[in-house]
């Protein structure tokens, strides 16, 4: 090889050596950013888990709560005007809706038992061998009347719901009672009688329970297999109406020039006349358990309502809803669990909602789903309030294995989840879309997949304190958002205890006790987070192939190494260059010459 060509070897291989460098350094760093931000990163809002699809016939089941509204329009009409246009109308009657007709129990003082409706429908609330009762047709209480069906003791009711026909029970404004024992609750489920089994096909309609505004009293009652579609025909739904209050809009009846003003007294009399609204929904729920129906307890413009001991399981849609407008509102010693979606919900507009021991597991998407937003950001063709909602608050609970999140978070105000187990999602607790004023504090999280708590989305004012993380990739992820992590235990971390990225501007990670074996114990890569007085004395950075490959492919490393194997080699070349022209020097006369010369011939030169 001439020397031309060894210098041009030379230089190739110095090239290619700086380019593995780069790209090495390039590819490396990228592993650490992804490692800095928390491992695989967190499940966004459109990712991850999303639920169990719904069974069901989306169009027909549509179709069909559409056809519930008009037929409950049409009965309340009848109600409203039929005792001033009919003459007969004193005590129960029967509208002839379709497909079956609705029983309608109007106001009186005394309430309406099994016994009544024995009475009042002898073909279509018909005692069964076996002890129950089968309802054939739709019954439907107006304001100022009490539905009673347990004040005979527990009753079990099945309600047709077969092909083309569905039966309800729905009491508007007034009081619906239901009430078993401890030993022998209160049951009502769908009944199919070409199978003599509960409904399952909600495609075509079931039967389902509800309550518009007035007061819910429901005790060791079972419900199961009930419900379609919507929650108004979820299974057991109830769905108050914001009252009108009339007489509060009515101002002073002064004479003014021109057209006449109506008196007062008249405009009251006038007002007073007209049908009230039914309501918010109020009472009790307890020691009730909801079994594969399409909403396992659904609410809706409902106040002071205290729901204790209920367990919903296997829901085709969500558990327990706490749908619009509910305030002041409990749930104690209750499961919702193997739910399609979500455990428990708590949507826009609801507040003041207290969660205290309940158990939420194993469904399809989320544990607990709190969503505290306005309902609107800005002026709306129905001018609606723009305000956030919140003081929701979880404690004392166990959110486990459920398929996304175990609490999601988003916007809202005054927020607390305390002294809780919170075990096995792919993210313990998400806060997202500013939340403000969210206290996480004294809980226990084990074994999330990718984060225990993860904060983003403007977040502020946020709190967590003498929290236990344990087995988790990253404990806290903060990201473009502001939270203090104080006092914090964290134990078996395998990426970081804390990470900090974007702008985490007022974000505090102080005090906090860390152990683990990931590449650092608090990553901070981000603009404003403050960090002081963390203890990582037990903090080991795990030795793996990644780690060593990440410490020694630093671009400056691969360099200096590509230059030291770049000399070897030169220096291995030169030597073999010399060797070769020292044999050379060395080659015996007698291979150089045809033979041995003659002295004479070598004198006779000379």
């Amino acid at each position: 090889m001439t020397t031309l060509r060894r210098f041009l070897a030379t230089f190739a291989l110095g090239v290619v050596i700086v380019i593995v460098a780069i790209a090495a350094g390039i590819a490396f760093s990228s592993v650490r950013a992804a490692d800095s931000a928390g491992g695989t990163g967190i499940a966004s809002d459109d990712g991850g888990a999303q639920g169990r699809p719904y069974r069901g016939d989306a169009d027909a089941e549509a179709a069909l709560v559409a056809g519930e509204e008009r037929r409950l329009d049409v009965v309340k009409r009848v109600g409203s005007l039929g005792p001033s246009q009919v003459d007969w109308f004193d005590g129960a009657y029967r509208v002839p809706t379709a497909p079956v007709s609705t029983l309608v129990l109007p106001a009186r003082t005394e309430p309406y038992t099994i016994e009544d409706l024995q009475e009042l429908a002898p073909d279509t609330f018909a005692a069964q061998p076996d002890g129950s009762f089968l309802l054939s047709e739709n019954v439907l209480t107006l304001r100022g009347s009490t539905l009673d069906l347990g004040s005979n003791g527990p009753a079990t009711i099945r309600m047709l719901s077969a092909a083309g026909t569905f039966t309800s029970i729905v009491t508007i404004g007034g009081t619906l009672k239901i009430a078993g024992s401890a030993e022998v609750p209160a049951v009502l489920t769908s009944h199919d009688p070409s199978t003599g089994t509960p409904d399952g096909n909600t495609s075509d309609g079931r039967a389902y329970l509800r309550v518009i505004g007035g007061t819910v009293d429901i005790q060791h009652a079972a419900f199961s297999d009930l419900g379609f579609w919507s929650g108004e025909t979820g299974g057991l739904s109830l769905t108050g109406v914001q009252d009108s209050d009339l007489q509060s809009m009515l101002g002073s009846a002064d004479d003014a020039a021109g057209a006449p003003t109506l008196a007062h007294d008249e405009l009251a009399g006038l007002v007073a006349e007209d049908q009230p609204d039914p309501g918010p929904v109020t009472g009790v729920i307890s020691d009730v358990s909801s079994t594969g129906n399409a909403f396992g307890v659904f609410v809706s413009t409902a106040t002071k309502l205290t729901m204790s001991r209920v367990r919903v399981q296997n829901s085709m849609v969500d558990g327990i809803v706490l749908h619009r407008a509910v305030t002041e509102t409990t749930i104690e010693s209750s499961e919702s669990s193997g739910n399609a979606i979500d455990g428990i919900v708590v949507d826009r507009s609801s507040s003041a909602i207290t969660m205290t021991g309940v158990t939420v597991s194993g469904n399809g998407r989320n544990g607990i789903s709190v969503d505290g937003r306005p309902l609107a950001e800005g002026p709306t063709a129905g001018g609606t309030p723009v305000g956030e909602y919140g003081e929701v608050h979880v404690k004392e609970s166990t959110v486990a294995d459920n398929a996304r999140y175990g609490i999601q978070v988003n916007g809202g105000h005054t927020i607390t989840v305390a002294g809780s187990e919170i075990r096995g999602q792919v993210v313990g607790i998400s806060l997202d879309h500013g939340a403000t004023a969210v206290d996480v504090m004294n809980n226990t999280f084990v074994e999330q997949e990718r984060q225990a708590i993860s904060i983003r989305g403007d977040v502020e004012q946020t709190t967590i304190r003498d929290n236990r993380f344990e087995s988790v990739d990253t404990g806290v992820r903060i990201a473009n958002a502001s939270a203090s992590v104080e006092e914090n235990t964290f134990a078996d971390i395998s990426n970081h205890a804390v990470t900090l990225v974007g702008d985490a501007t007022g974000a505090r990670v102080t005090g906090n006790s860390a152990a683990g074996y990931g590449s650092t114990p608090i990553h901070d890569d981000a603009i404003g987070g403050y960090t002081a007085g963390n203890d990582t004395e037990r903090w080991q950075k795990q030795v793996t192939p990644t780690s060593v490959v990440q410490t020694f492919a630093q671009p400056l490393t691969l360099v200096w190494l590509g230059l030291a194997v770049l000399l070897l080699l030169t220096a291995v070349t030169g030597y073999r260059m010399r060797s070769s022209r020292d044999g050379e020097d060395r080659t015996p006369l007698t291979e150089l010459t045809p033979g041995i010369v003659p002295v004479e011939q070598v004198r006779g030169r000379t």
